[in-house]
């Protein structure tokens, strides 16, 4: 049985995002989604708040413990069964023993977007279950080594939203044949069709939030400018024949 599953989403509980269950759901059941990926940074709390909210509106989607864990050798998707007890995220911010507690715990560790700011990314996918081979966010470049890293190691792969805004979440729909359980279904190559990539501007938003959130008034108005200068663009790019 085929399933429809959404990947690589933040929510509220993410420094650089405003996503409250309530949109996320809406929109999920909108798309026919079964399973969702909710990894905050740094953070379990979305994915349990969200997993909560299913069970309190008697949603039929599957919400796995999941976090995208900021390591000291770059992000890190971490995924454990639904209703479980994931390792303290302090235990999981050096690469090395994220990755011991993480398989001990029967969880599964995925590379996000691999060549944006990791360090020594060829030996870290050596040691990771999926690699994800498209971002929403990332180039196309980016995204064909993430293919032949993926290649190299034989690797699942997985197709990440990377999702900040409720807007984005039909970017990257992808397909699972549906296994015993929600990391047996992950380890399988995810089929995806169409996938589109989010304008500039959607990440640039997501930095503003980060400024407010975090009260940095700096980083906030320069965010808020190049915005304004992604918005200018993509509407110029629109309006060529």
């Amino acid at each position: 049985m085929m399933i429809r599953a959404v990947t690589h989403i933040h929510t509220r509980r993410s420094w650089d995002s405003r996503m409250h269950p309530a949109q996320l759901g809406e929109r999920l059941v909108e798309l026919g989604v079964d399973l969702a990926v909710v990894s905050d940074h740094n953070s379990f709390d979305g994915a349990i708040e969200f997993a909560g909210h299913c069970r309190d509106r008697g949603l039929s989607i599957t919400v796995p413990v999941a976090a995208e864990v900021r390591t000291d050798r770059g992000d890190a998707l971490v995924v454990f069964e639904p209703d479980s007890t994931p390792p303290s995220i302090d235990r999981l911010l050096s690469w090395e023993a994220m990755v011991d507690e993480v398989h001990a715990a029967g969880g599964l560790v995925g590379l996000p977007h691999p060549f944006r700011s990791h360090r020594g990314v060829e030996e870290l996918a050596r040691q990771v279950d999926l690699i994800e081979v498209f971002n929403a966010r990332c180039t196309a470049e980016q995204d064909a080594r993430s293919v032949a890293l993926a290649e190299t190691v034989s690797a699942a792969r997985s197709y990440g939203v990377d999702a900040h805004w409720a807007r984005e979440l039909d970017r990257v729909v992808v397909e699972y044949e549906r296994r015993a359980t929600v990391i047996e279904t992950l380890l399988q190559d995810a089929r995806c069709h169409h996938p589109t990539r989010s304008p500039k501007s959607d990440w640039m938003a997501a930095e503003v939030i980060n400024g407010i959130k975090r009260r940095r008034p700096l980083v906030t108005g320069y965010f808020v400018a190049q915005y304004a200068r992604s918005r200018l663009v993509e509407s110029v790019g629109r309006g060529r024949p």
